[in-house]
């Protein structure tokens, strides 16, 4: 099952976009380089592409490159260091030292907020959650690996979650879910430009499907995988597309098509000089044969896969070899051959776990000495540190106690005229106080002058008001007593009647519209309070009222207003019941606050 994930792997490594001959090349360069960053890029660039091919030799460069990230301090390239070491250790088995690496490369990723390598923890940290049968982590990390990317808009990173996610459910045997989140990479493929991971993806779905043993559907990916590959890839992704293709049509009994699949594998293969792929599509050839009846024909090609496994350092496939090959053997009757197959096999794999175990001490080892490493670093940058506080130190003792003196001298002389400048402050702001309450108790008395002034020049206005008043109603009773004494004249009489009529008209417009705009010129707010009190008041009411905060006496008004002191009286009864005050309140006072 790791192979799903291995393929995962692969869209990694291609969309790095580099090839062997760039990094020969580069590593060529790197003993001319300086220790500066841009080593630290060349080593995890070395790293990065080795990760997948050579784990041991992608840990030597990585290793490198954190440790001269530590000595410059430069966060990024420890980051990407601990992170791609991580992946290394997952390509060797050692899940263990993987999550280690990886917690390492996250305390420094989300500190830094490199969103890149947030959805590569992610990734990485699933993948190991997905293999230790950790499935609800492995879920979570590649669910926050696809919300970075649909965040941040990274398209690549959200095509490889989703296989990722993908590979998740095959583990836990749930296909259909798997090819939900195939499907979801699916819809992105026409957004993604490299044409080697739209194959790998046909290559999970083609997976899916031969795990669900729909196997015509797993024949229709394989075989779109391989029509891309022929178009774009390389001859190792095609050969490798023809033993999946091959190996599924020999499952499904279409032997004579899968062996000439298998078969066309073996030759791109030998002409790349790939013993592993040779031997890997020798055994799947072993099964067809024998199910094709050549039996003496499978029994060679298991001798020759058995024997080229034997000059091949791989003892993992020469494991699968015996393994796979034994029971073919115990078919065709070779019984004996078979039991020492799988006793060979047996052996194998505990040498295996041997190997693992000394693997493991070397890399604890490993650990070790780049542990050493760091904290030699450590060590001298923490010397050069305390070297440099000493000199620092010699400097301020040399010349702090006279700077202490000056700073006290001048900090003396800075207190003394502070504190005097205080003072004066607060003697001047004193004086403009007491003469800014001088100023305000003059503006309120010149105000009050002023509003008695207005007050009286009102006043003064209402009893000129009067004394016109009283000469007008005398011409006009002198008027009428003509008019009533010589009545023979009768068109006389009218006119002198239409005079009288005229005049107390003129009267008693011009004289309130006069007085009214002197008012409300002096008592801007008087009608307004007044008819907030009390709004239903009528015009002569509200006539009375400005008269009666004058003062003026019911006789005066009376003859202003060309009323009887009766109905004077009445009307401010009226004004008491409306405003609705108290039989002890007065209503002139009242009037007089409503202004």
């Amino acid at each position: 099952m790791k192979n799903l994930f291995i393929i995962v792997g692969i869209l990694v490594f291609l969309s790095t976009g580099t090839n062997a001959d760039d990094m020969s090349g580069l590593e060529d360069q790197l003993p001319a380089m300086q220790e500066d960053t841009l080593k630290v890029n060349a080593l995890l660039k070395l790293g990065s592409h080795y990760c997948y091919s050579d784990a041991g030799k992608a840990l030597l460069f990585l290793q490198e490159a954190i440790v001269l990230s530590a000595s410059l301090e430069y966060k990024k390239g420890m980051a990407s260091g601990y992170l791609w070491m991580g992946r290394a250790y997952y390509y060797k088995d050692e899940y263990e030292l993987a999550t280690r690496h990886l917690e390492k490369a996250k305390d420094i990723i989300f500190e830094t907020n490199n969103r890149e390598e947030m959805i590569k923890y992610h990734q990485f940290t699933g993948t190991i959650n997905s293999l230790t049968g950790n499935f609800p982590n492995a879920i979570r990390n590649y669910q926050r690996a696809i919300e970075i990317s649909k965040e941040n808009g990274f398209t690549r990173d959200m095509y490889l979650s989703y296989c990722g996610m993908g590979n998740v459910y095959l583990r836990r045997l749930d296909p259909g879910s798997a090819k939900n989140y195939f499907k979801e990479a699916f819809s992105l493929v026409h957004l993604i430009e490299e044409p080697a991971l739209k194959s790998i993806l046909f290559t999970n779905l083609g997976k899916a499907y031969e795990l669900t043993h729909d196997l015509d559907s797993a024949r229709i990916f394989y075989e779109e995988s391989l029509g891309v590959r022929k178009a774009h890839g390389s001859i190792r992704m095609i050969a490798s597309s023809e033993y999946n293709l091959g190996n599924v049509l020999i499952k499904k009994g279409q032997l004579q098509q899968g062996l000439h699949y298998l078969e066309s594998s073996v030759k791109k293969f030998s002409g790349l000089s790939d013993d592993t792929g040779i031997c890997i599509n020798m055994i799947a050839m072993v099964e067809g044969l024998y199910q094709q009846g050549k039996a003496a024909q499978a029994l060679k090609v298991a001798q020759e896969a058995i024997a080229l496994t034997g000059q091949l350092n791989n003892p993992s496939l020469k494991s699968d070899a015996y393994k796979t090959i034994a029971p073919v053997m115990a078919l065709a009757g070779y019984h004996d051959v078979a039991y020492e197959y799988m006793r060979i096999n047996n052996m194998i794999q505990d040498s295996l776990a041997q190997i693992n175990r000394e693997k493991i001490i070397s890399e604890l080892e490993i650990q070790f000495q780049t542990s050493r490493k760091n904290d030699e670093i450590k060590l001298l940058k923490s010397l050069n540190e305390i070297q440099h506080k000493n000199i620092l130190l010699l400097y301020v003792s040399l010349s702090g106690l006279l700077i202490i003196l000056i700073l006290l001298y001048v900090l003396f002389r800075y207190k003394s005229k502070s504190l005097k400048r205080q003072q004066a402050l607060y003697l001047s702001d004193k004086t403009i106080s007491k003469q800014q309450a001088e100023i305000r108790e003059k503006e309120q008395l010149l105000l009050k002058e002023q509003l008695e002034t207005k007050n009286r020049e009102l006043a003064s206005k209402a009893l000129e008001m009067f004394r016109i008043n009283e000469t007008i109603s005398d011409v006009i009773e002198k008027l009428e007593s003509v008019s009533e004494k010589d009545s023979s004249i009768e068109n006389d009489g009218i006119h002198i009647n239409q005079i009288v009529s005229g005049l107390e008209a003129q009267l008693k417009n011009n004289s309130w519209n006069e007085f009214e705009k002197v008012f409300t010129n002096i008592h801007s707010d008087f009608f307004r309070k007044l008819l907030s009190a009390c709004p239903d008041l009528t015009s002569s009411e509200i006539k009375i009222a400005a008269l009666l905060k004058l003062n003026l006496s019911t006789k005066e008004i009376a003859a202003i207003t060309f009323k009887s002191e009766a109905g004077i009286k009445s009307t401010r009864y009226r004004l008491r019941k409306k405003l609705a005050l108290d039989n002890d309140e007065s209503l002139i006072p009242f009037l007089m606050r409503l202004s």
